[in-house]
């Protein structure tokens, strides 16, 4: 990931990807990838002119209540595509423009998003919040265009379900140790009582709380089935916006060359709520460093085989 310095009303961020720009255009104006944040378009509607709304977190502090009006303002397939981003309340009139360069081995994707309000101090943390979004984003195109897993593998991502995966040089069983290990548990998150990892046992964590969707900080989850040293199911809710999102957790952990090959799913979103899928693309942003801290971990303890 790259990012190029911005002024104060605008913030630029960029990811080089090893594929063509057909494919990248091809990506980012895939019904999946639409889908994270409208349903009003497919990729038919994709034309300068076309009107289309957005729907996203409520931030009272900018005086936006979640929805927004979009307009393309240019579109120019495999090159350009901007659009126009205002709100009811008119508390905001932002323009996004892609922009695909074409590199040795793939394609440079930049956006730049501008007219946030220098004299504004919340435009200060708006610019922040946008640039977070926007890294998610750039993660969640290059998802799009990953190769799918082969037939050992769990199915691929849907709109109710993410999932991760990563090879470690090491047997299940050291893998599961430190899965299921308090040092592990305790890099993730502020507080948790973690206590043996059995079928029907549950767990409480204590995170940080996200107050624009309700979340307080607290999780309460059960162990609905564990096979050591092969799988672990739980299962949790969370709050978005007065509702609760139920959600499933599954490691699944499998002997392959000479190590182990690890699964990390997280399901049960609901596909038709705009909030319920922009929450799958944040919480699959914040699972990939998990992994990394995983193999971190790993490089501690037991031997390779």
């Amino acid at each position: 990931m790259t990012a190029s310095p911005d002024d104060l009303t605008s913030v630029t961020v960029g990811q080089f990807f090893p594929y063509s720009a057909e494919r990248v255009w091809h990506a980012i104006t895939s019904p999946a990838s639409i889908s994270d944040w409208t349903t009003d378009i497919g990729r038919d509607s994709v034309a300068a002119g076309k009107t289309f709304g957005f729907t996203t977190f409520p931030m009272p502090e900018v005086n936006f209540g979640g929805h927004g009006d979009c307009e393309f303002t240019d579109v120019v397939p495999n090159e350009r595509l901007a659009y126009r981003f205002t709100t009811p309340e008119s508390s905001l009139d932002l323009q996004a423009t892609w922009t695909l360069h074409p590199e040795s081995g793939g394609t440079r994707l930049l956006v730049v998003h501008n007219g946030f309000d220098v004299a504004n101090p919340i435009h200060d943390r708006l610019r922040i919040l946008v640039r977070d979004l926007w890294t998610l984003v750039m993660s969640r195109i290059g998802e799009l265009m990953a190769e799918p897993p082969d037939d050992a593998g769990p199915p691929p991502d849907d709109a109710t379900s993410f999932s991760l995966a990563e090879f470690y040089p090491y047997p299940p069983q050291t893998v599961w140790q430190v899965v299921t290990s308090k040092e592990f548990v305790g890099d993730l998150v502020n507080d948790h009582d973690l206590g043996p990892v059995h079928t029907g046992e549950r767990l409480s964590v204590t995170t940080y709380p996200i107050p624009i969707v309700g979340f307080g900080g607290r999780v309460d989850m059960e162990f609905l089935e564990v096979r050591e040293p092969e799988l672990i199911v739980s299962a949790f809710e969370i709050p978005i916006m007065g509702g609760t999102t139920a959600l499933t957790m599954t490691w699944r952990l499998r002997p392959l060359d000479g190590g182990t090959q690890l699964w990390f799913t997280l399901s049960g979103f609901d596909p038709q709520s705009p909030l319920n899928r922009q929450v799958r693309s944040v919480l699959r942003g914040g699972a990939i460093p998990v992994l990394s801290r995983l193999g971190e971990l790993l490089e501690g303890r037991g031997h390779r085989m």
